[in-house]
């Protein structure tokens, strides 16, 4: 696997691996209707500006396999004095689901967390409803710090929890 920042010209890649993933992942959590109408061209229009004009300490990594993209996570770098770095998202193709890849993308971003950011925490929200990767990320040491109500994409209020490593390094692999 290898891993490159992201370009303003991976937008439309990155906004369909997102589709396919949250397709998925979160078939159960959000509105149907959502997710099969236009979030194309809704996380298209994210992912376009995200990329042309990032935020401060934004940094988007592609993760690749034998040439071809099949995961990305975005991470804002020292986001909250408190927590840390945020992993603000995280995704993979269906298919390439259960190869690493996710384990592989939290090590990318702690060790640029590590690097940019040291002695801060990491940390992440995800869907209470997302059982699978709140699974994911305990078995990585991932702690359940915090809930919230979040306004989310489909219009609905949905409940999240804050998962934190308070120290990134557990994440890196040798």
């Amino acid at each position: 696997m290898n891993f490159r920042d992201a370009i303003p010209a991976d937008a439309p890649l990155i906004a369909a691996i997102h589709v396919a993933s949250w397709r998925i992942a979160y078939a159960h959590i959000m509105d149907p209707a959502y997710l099969a109408g236009g979030i194309e061209a809704e996380r298209l229009a994210t992912w376009t500006q995200r990329l042309e004009a990032p935020q401060p300490g934004q940094r988007v990594i592609v993760a690749e396999q034998d040439g071809q993209a099949i995961g990305f996570t975005c991470v804002i770098g020292g986001a909250d004095p408190r927590w840390g770095t945020l992993v603000d998202n995280l995704h993979a193709l269906p298919a390439a689901k259960r190869s690493g890849i996710g384990t592989a993308l939290l090590d990318q971003a702690a060790r640029w967390a590590v690097e940019g950011w040291p002695g801060m925490g990491l940390f992440l929200w995800c869907y209470t409803d997302n059982v699978a990767a709140r699974g994911f990320y305990a078995a990585r040491g991932g702690q359940e710090v915090e809930d919230w109500d979040k306004p989310g994409p489909d219009g609905r209020t949905l409940p999240e929890k804050r998962i934190a490593w308070g120290d990134p390094r557990m994440l890196i692999r040798p």
